[in-house]
């Protein structure tokens, strides 16, 4: 009897792409594959994309360029590519990779199995990239969740902002709102199934309306799901942060006090011309509303450096702004032009090597203010809820702020929530000692 056919899945991009990918999986599982670790053993090879960066993008064709290789030597091996750059590109990533077999878009993933066995038989090439197509229509049991312990739950597709550097309305589509009730039951099952924590997604998630139902409102119901040991959430923009948003995560017991909040710039003729809708004052205000009612709050935020036009003084206005901000972390970008976006139409005007050192220059300070952050935690008890590791009897888990914590044990304490007290710290990392019950 042959056995099954399996899948190795790639993914590049965001939680939304990795959720994205759990789907994929799910249903290629319920097709009869089964997964393997290994791309050259593969039957079929799917690469989900992202297309929010050049270098992201150009990841693509990297990928598909080890497989032209592998695609000659085996015929039998179906390719397939999904996600942003599928979504962006179309037809022309077949231009430039004729032999992918399959190509779909953010909102086909319930396509793919079918195009699949299509390409197998020998029927030729599979193409779904309809937008309007039902980006909710793979049923919560079919996802095949990565992580054993953080289960991804989809709340909201695309973006109703129009920010000059970003391809994701064009990718994703505008703001769709997923049906609170099929929010919590997917939450339910997954908590029935054993999971502890679950992150709620959505490129904009806390732009969330469902008829009277905001995204506080969404928040407290799914906090009030018996069970749920942590809840997260990722991303939110500064718009949308109101007094609901930050009582919710004062007073709902699972609601973590980890916020991520991206920022792009602390110039405001910089955020002006990136259409990001706030000024540097009002982002501030933002921050000090959200720390007023959660002291300890952990932001993270993201940061685009050598924006056309920045000069060294705008970028030492964003320096300022980190400095005085004291985030938990920060992602730094250098821009890059992004076809569809309005930013294209100016002249990508800093050099790439004074981007480089600027991206150099953030990571520096902010590297160094982690360091003092992490420091200040040595000698604290924090609860970790382990959720990696266990191979080499060193396991990782989160604080409720999401910091990392690095401890001795085994994979038996996978999902457990454990006292913890913090022994030492990195930039990047805390290590601790787990405290024995009594």
């Amino acid at each position: 009897m042959p056995g099954k056919s399996r899948y190795f899945i790639e993914t590049f991009g965001c939680q939304m792409n990795v959720n994205d990918s759990e789907k994929v999986a799910g249903l290629l599982e319920a097709d009869g594959y089964e997964a393997t670790d290994d791309r050259r053993a593969a039957d079929f090879v799917f690469i989900n994309t992202c297309a929010v960066r050049e270098k992201a993008a150009e990841k693509l064709y990297h990928a598909l360029g080890r497989l032209k290789q592998a695609k000659r030597e085996r015929p039998s091996l179906v390719v397939g590519v999904g996600g942003c750059v599928a979504q962006l590109q179309g037809a022309a990533v077949l231009d430039r990779a004729p032999y992918v077999d399959v190509l779909v878009g953010t909102h086909n993933l319930s396509s793919v199995p079918a195009l699949a066995r299509r390409a197998r038989a020998g029927e030729g090439r599979g193409i779904a990239l309809d937008r309007r197509a039902d980006s909710f229509d793979v049923p919560d049991e079919r996802v095949a969740h990565s992580s054993a312990v953080r289960a991804y739950v989809t709340a909201i597709e695309g973006c109703n902002h129009v920010c000059s550097f970003c391809v994701v309305p064009r990718t994703r589509g505008p703001e769709v709102c997923r049906d609170p009730d099929a929010i919590v039951a997917e939450v339910r099952s997954l908590v029935a199934r054993g999971y502890p924590e679950v992150m709620l997604l959505g490129q904009t998630v806390n732009a969330y309306r469902h008829g009277a139902l905001d995204f506080a409102a969404l928040l407290e119901r799914v906090d009030g799901v018996d069970g749920l040991v942590r809840l997260r959430f990722t991303t939110s923009h500064p718009e949308h942060v109101d007094e609901r948003m930050a009582r919710a995560l004062r007073d709902l017991p699972r609601v973590c006090p980890y916020l991520h909040l991206p920022v792009q710039s602390g110039s405001d003729r910089v955020l002006e011309s990136m259409r990001r809708g706030y000024t540097r004052p009002q982002y501030e205000n933002v921050v000090a509303l959200l720390r007023d009612h959660v002291p300890g709050l952990a932001l993270t935020t993201d940061v685009i450096v050598g924006y056309p036009g920045e000069t060294e003084a705008e970028f030492e206005e964003t320096v300022s702004l980190v400095e005085e901000t004291a985030f938990a972390g920060i992602f730094v970008f250098m821009y890059s032009p992004r076809p569809g976006t309005t930013a294209v139409r100016l002249e990508d005007d800093v050099p790439e090597d004074e981007k480089r050192r600027r991206l150099q220059v953030l990571n520096g300070l902010q590297q160094r203010m982690q360091e003092r952050q992490n420091q200040a935690r040595v000698g604290r008890t924090e609860e970790v809820l382990v959720d990696t590791g266990g191979e080499d009897g060193r396991v990782a888990g989160r604080t409720r702020d999401f910091r990392i914590v690095h401890l001795d044990g085994e994979r038996e304490l996978l999902g457990r929530l454990l006292q913890v007290e913090i022994t030492g710290s990195g930039p990047n990392a805390l290590v601790g000692r787990a405290e024995t019950s009594h």
